[in-house]
């Protein structure tokens, strides 16, 4: 076996220029370069790529470069990998195999048993003991060369070792080879190319313990390992070049040369992206700029960036399947066969190709999503079936109907046909009649995603078959998603302008100016997860990938890429405060490397007092891109409402978004009745009884408690079905509570002489209240009317979980001391004692003005309340209500009726309810609207 040596470059020259001028020293003359001898091991494809193009370009007669490997090449040539387990194949190998195993006599790894033993526990086992044997098979470890390491911990390596002589033989059954026992007999007899002989090992950092056991028996007559770092730091670098952690890790005392001038701090991904099309302006006209992504969150943000410059921009790496559309439709498709959910229906129904394929005659439009969101809020199905169930008999929503029919033939599919058969049917479905564009980006992921899905489809079928595993439909479907997450989708490079590169593939990027986002602590050097039986320490014993290794690597990293440009070129590196999940993000450790005294400036830098941006301008964790400009319409204002008014009273542009552009949240998961529901309920139940001539006047509590909830129970199975969603069956028994509670009460004012006289009733057409002529458009819930004296009162029916007395929930009492805002003054206003106040509704005063034009002045207005604490429903009376409150409320009223027709709706109230859509103004209303004061 030939000796292996080591050669070092130094910092000065970039790797790849580094690499062409070792190999082609020596070579003279027009002839070509030809290392057909030689086998060349780099750490990436892209690596290899460039090292060919690089060669290309330094010989003019052309270079012969049969032979550019990966250490994975190396370690499993494509020879071998006929007969080698695939993943599936083996995750369903240890699946089986722990199936087949008497768990109950692997007491030490299993002291208590799960009571449930079923798919799942043998999934997500067999998914831990592949990932731990993968860990291990990076030295060439199994689990018998760790039990003597385990200490007390034997007992449990020793159950893991007859689980994976269980394994190795269902792999043998089937004539397959676990692909960690391949690497490892590769490792002890290497398979070179014919005439090979030589290895060189360029600039690779992060090569697998097991290479080296390769390397070392390679039967070649020189190896050598080439490295990028001076010489004198040959004692910090093991065999293989990797760097050790002793001298690279945290303990080193390292130093990196980088300025604060190199770093920036952004505020998240966005303004990351923003940063780095900056630095590329500025760079660009000077030097060759390359561009290094860390964290993959803001690749995809700059990807999007760059494509609106019309940049054209390439990811050697391929994009991750959970960066396109289709995977989020099949995660949801997934979501629909497992639970058949109204909540995964209706998140599919956003898809413009699910509703063209679910609803032809809409082809796709959005009035679907509106008849879909208004079913749901009103009936709020818990499946489709239920949904289904709910439409039976019914001449309204045949676009929705026939929706969700589709939906349920689309689960059909998916839950009886083979999967493969199945998910073809759902594409053609979703996709067939779709023109797809060979050049677009987004057709090209479609396309490569829906063959990569159908792919794993049928290497699920296939090797379930095999394995003798038998997974419902849902769990092989989960299973083809689960593959099909681990591929990534390539694209045709092409001409472009820019490559976005992984951190792992910088070493070899010989561009004078480098731009790195997304280094954080996060992802550089990001954050090994110890696994539950390997933990860090032993991992480290052990010579495995670890925290510290990590460190090390990308430590030498950052040095290599800092040293080889500073003296011509430039270096920028950025990282981010947030992630778009609003988590806080840490700068990574790598940039606190520098001298002990420069130190508090570095982290003064890099954490900002009260998190000031770069700009000095402090930001919230999330900011508003474009300000809201509410398109403006002029009011025709021939009707006014009590609740109109109220909300007028309580947010004048919020009253307007909600009432003249329409706007409101939509909850497509609602899963309970919201206070107005379960208020409108109980309101129906109240005036059937109203309608009701013997029980209206009836004085037994139990008789009108039964009328009133079977009238509740009727109207509820209406709306909601028989079997309702379970969080509205709790609140149904919540309302057979307060209905019983409200009877008791209505039994006692009809002792006490009050008899219903009318209920639900609206103001004549014919005798209108106008207020600055507009008809005041109500209707009372209750007029009660006193069997003894003749008196009139005016009741309102309230469900809020808490009781508020009329005066109060209509008006703020005043004092010397309250500060009104100036834009709030015109709702104030004084009585004949001297007192003030200022109106926050108008209601019953209203009312009162209403019924005094139909001859029926109260005397009395209330409110019938039936709080969530039921002990406490009563008739709450407005005390010394009199005509001075419904002289004012009609003020007020013209007042607001005035400011509408102005076209005044600004400013909004400072303490104003929530609508339901006040998320999208960010904690800022002000900041995040831009609002004229005229009318179109």
């Amino acid at each position: 076996m030939a000796t292996l040596t080591r050669h070092f470059w130094g910092w000065d020259r970039p790797v790849l220029d580094n690499a062409v001028r070792y190999l082609t020293q020596g070579h003279t003359g027009p002839t070509a370069l030809d290392l057909s001898d030689t086998l060349l091991i780099v750490p990436t494809s892209e690596a290899g790529r460039r090292l060919k193009e690089g060669l290309a370009r330094a010989i003019s007669a052309g270079a012969l470069v049969p032979w550019v490997w990966t250490s994975e090449q190396a370690l499993l040539p494509a020879a071998m990998r006929k007969t080698v387990a695939t993943p599936i194949q083996s995750q369903m190998a240890w699946q089986q195999a722990v199936r087949q195993m008497d768990v109950t006599g692997l007491s030490s790894l299993f002291p208590r048993l799960p009571e449930e033993r079923g798919w799942l526990w043998e999934l997500e086992l067999a998914r831990l003991l592949g990932e731990l044997h993968s860990l291990l098979g990076a030295a060439g470890l199994d689990f018998s060369d760790v039990t003597e390491q385990a200490g007390t911990e034997s007992g449990r390596w020793r159950d893991l070792e007859k689980i994976a002589q269980s394994y190795q033989a269902e792999l043998e059954a089937v004539g397959l080879v676990d692909a960690q026992a391949a690497r490892l007999n590769c490792a002890r007899a290497p398979q070179l190319p014919e005439g090979v002989q030589r290895v060189i090992v360029l600039a690779a950092p992060d090569l697998p313990p097991l290479f080296y056991r390769w390397l070392s028996q390679c039967p070649v007559e020189e190896t050598v390992v080439a490295i990028q770092a001076a010489t004198d730091l040959a004692e910090t670098f093991d065999e293989l070049g990797r760097p050790l952690p002793t001298q690279w890790g945290q303990e080193a005392d390292l130093i990196l040369p980088l300025t604060e001038d190199q770093l920036h701090l952004c505020h998240d991904a966005s303004a990351q992206a923003e940063r780095v099309t900056d630095l590329l302006r500025d760079l660009a006209p000077h030097l060759r700029v390359a561009v290094g992504v860390g964290d993959p969150e803001v690749g995809a943000v700059l990807h999007e960036r760059l494509d609106l410059e019309e940049v054209r921009v390439f990811e050697p790496g391929g994009v991750a399947p959970q960066q396109t559309g289709l995977w989020h439709v099949l995660q949801q498709v997934k979501r629909l066969v497992e639970s058949r959910s109204w909540r995964a229906f209706a998140s599919l129904l956003r898809v413009y190709e699910v509703r063209k394929a679910w609803a032809e005659q809409s082809r796709g439009g959005l009035s679907l999503i509106e008849e879909a969101d208004a079913f749901g809020q009103e009936h709020m199905p818990v499946t489709i079936d239920h949904a289904v169930e709910l439409l039976e008999g019914r001449t309204v929503s045949p676009e929705l109907h026939r929706a969700l029919l589709a939906a349920q033939r689309m689960v059909s599919h998916l839950q009886e046909d083979d999967l493969t058969d199945a998910a073809r049917h759902v594409l053609i479905q979703l996709y067939g009649e779709r023109e797809f564009a060979p050049d677009a980006p987004q057709d090209q992921w479609v396309t490569a995603l829906g063959d990569a899905w159908l792919d794993c489809c049928r290497q699920v079928s296939e090797e379930a078959r095999r394995f003798d595993l038998k997974p419902t439909p849902e769990e092989a479907l989960a299973l083809s998603l689960e593959a099909l997450a681990r591929t990534a989708l390539s694209e045709n490079r092409g001409e472009v302008d820019l490559v976005l590169q992984g951190w792992l593939e910088l070493l070899w990027e010989p561009a004078p100016a480098l731009v790195v986002a997304g280094l954080n602590e996060e992802y550089v050097p990001g954050i090994l997860i110890s696994h539950p039986f390997l933990p860090d320490q032993l991992r480290e014993q052990l010579g495995l990938p670890c925290q510290a290794s990590r460190f090390a690597r990308d430590a030498y990293t950052l040095r290599a890429l800092t040293e080889q440009r500073a003296h011509a070129g430039a270096l920028h590196l950025l990282c981010g405060q947030w992630s778009d999940r609003g988590e806080a993000l840490r700068p990574s450790r790598l940039l606190f490397l520098c001298a002990d005294d420069h130190l508090p400036l570095r982290v003064k830098h890099l954490f900002p007092k009260d998190e000031v941006a770069e700009n000095g301008v402090q930001e919230p964790v999330r900011t508003v891109a474009w300000p809201l400009h509410p398109r403006q319409v002029k009011l025709k204002l021939e009707t006014i409402s009590p609740s109109r008014l109220r909300s007028y009273l309580d947010c004048p542009f919020r009253d307007y978004l909600s009432q003249e552009l329409r706007m409101e949240a939509v909850d497509a998961e609602k899963r309970e009745l919201d206070p107005a529901e379960f208020g409108t309920l109980i309101h129906h139940a109240l005036q059937q009884l109203a309608h009701d001539e013997r029980l209206s006047r009836s004085v037994d509590a139990n008789e009108i408690g039964d009328f009133l909830v079977e009238m509740a129970m009727k109207q509820a199975r209406m709306l909601y079905g028989q079997r309702p969603a379970p969080l509205i069956g709790l609140q149904l028994e919540s309302l057979h509570q307060r209905l019983r509670y409200a009877a008791e009460t209505e039994a006692a004012e009809r002792e006490q002489g009050w008899m219903i006289y009318r209920a639900e009733w609206e103001p004549s057409a014919d005798t209108p209240l106008l207020i600055e002529g507009a008809r005041l458009k109500c209707k009372v819930d209750r007029i009660d009317r006193h069997a003894r004296s003749g008196h009139i009162r005016v009741l309102d029916f309230k469900t809020s979980d808490r009781m508020t007395e009329p005066l109060a929930a209509h008006t703020r009492k005043l004092s010397g001391r309250s500060r009104i805002p100036e834009a709030e003054v015109w709702k104030c206003f004084e009585t004949r004692d001297g007192k003030a106040w200022q109106w926050k509704d108008l209601q019953l005063p209203l009312y009162a003005a209403a019924l005094r034009l139909h001859g029926l002045t109260p005397q009395e207005v209330g409110y019938f309340t039936l709080p969530k604490s039921v002990q406490d429903t009563k008739v709450l009376i407005w005390e010394n209500f009199t005509e001075e409150w419904v002289d004012k409320a009609l003020e007020c009223a013209e007042e607001i009726v005035r400011r509408m027709r102005s076209g005044i709706f600004w400013p909004p109230g400072d303490k104003a309810r929530d609508r339901g859509f006040d998320e999208i103004f960010l904690g800022d209303l002000s900041a995040s609207v831009t609002w004229a004061s005229e009318t179109e």
